[in-house]
């Protein structure tokens, strides 16, 4: 009968012992999976401090505009986890987690999640300019809900065939992203007309299927009239010019399985009204949050 060999489980527990990590290998985390670093370094309790750190990082460069905080990671996540090993102790128990390869698989895992989560469910988006005024500004940060929409992608990447949107998801008056149909970039804009509607835009009144859109004036001055129009469950502002130089006027069909988007800032707003309705598997999904 083969008896185990006492010399090889000693040796294997000296080495567990004695392991600790290198510092070239630290750095080259710190920079790249930053938080995740800590537990190569065997330091959970302060990888669980940095994960946070890190989450409100990517809120705040979201917010503010900025790449300032996560770039600030990127420099104290190797410095610390440098001064770290230069301290290790040897004798301490190394956990199962404390392995480059281990950092690494957690870290895309994270990134995937994130990348799933805003491509199926939420995503933050900037809005670019002041089409939408006086409801968005340029420069507001908004969120928006995808979950049963057409179009799943983030970050530039596609995930298969655009779908259909589910007609339920559309509501008239609503605020939605949606993909430009020559552009292909995002576009924020109000839902006016649905699948078979005829549209009819003057120079102050919009008529869908032959109803005025109620509006009341809200304010006016030199340049501008600022009224509040009631389209669907769904009262809003609208702004327009008190000397619109080409007032987008005319009448329009909306086919089957498209709609069409205008902005608030009706005189001064690139919408359905210049390049047509948006097809269904166009649409991103619906504005569910601005934040100030």
């Amino acid at each position: 009968m083969t008896q185990p060999d006492p010399t090889a489980e000693t040796n294997s527990a000296a080495t567990a012992a004695t392991w600790s990590p290198r510092a070239w290998i630290a750095l080259v985390l710190g920079v790249v999976v930053q938080p995740f670093v800590f537990l190569y370094i065997n330091r959970p309790r302060i990888f669980a401090v940095y994960l946070l750190l890190a989450l409100g990082a990517l809120a705040a460069d979201f917010y503010w505009t900025v790449g300032y905080f996560n770039l600030l990671l990127s420099v104290l996540c190797p410095l610390h986890a440098w001064w770290l090993i230069r301290r290790y102790d040897k004798r301490q128990v190394r956990g199962w987690y404390a392995r480059w390869w281990v950092s690494l698989v957690l870290y895309l895992c994270l990134v995937m999640s994130i990348f799933a989560f805003r491509s199926f469910l939420y995503e933050p988006f900037t809005v670019p300019s002041a089409s939408m005024n006086p409801t968005l500004e340029a420069g507001d940060r908004i969120v928006v809900r995808k979950l049963g929409f057409g179009h799943y992608a983030s970050l530039g990447l596609n995930l298969g065939t655009p779908g259909v949107t589910d007609p339920q998801q559309m509501h008239r008056g609503e605020v939605y992203v949606f993909l430009h149909p020559e552009l292909n970039v995002p576009y924020v804009k109000r839902l006016l007309g649905l699948p078979g509607d005829r549209l009819e835009f003057t120079e102050r009144t919009v008529l869908v299927n032959g109803q005025a859109l109620a509006v009341q004036s809200d304010r006016q001055d030199e340049q501008q009239q600022l009224l509040t129009e009631t389209a669907g469950a769904v009262s809003y502002h609208i702004r327009h010019m008190s000397q619109p130089v080409s007032p987008a006027t005319g009448t329009f069909v909306v086919p089957e399985g498209q709609y069409f988007f205008v902005g608030d800032n009706r005189d001064d707003s690139s919408d359905s009204r210049h390049w047509g309705p948006v097809s269904s598997e166009n649409i991103i999904g619906e504005v569910v949050w601005v934040i100030d």
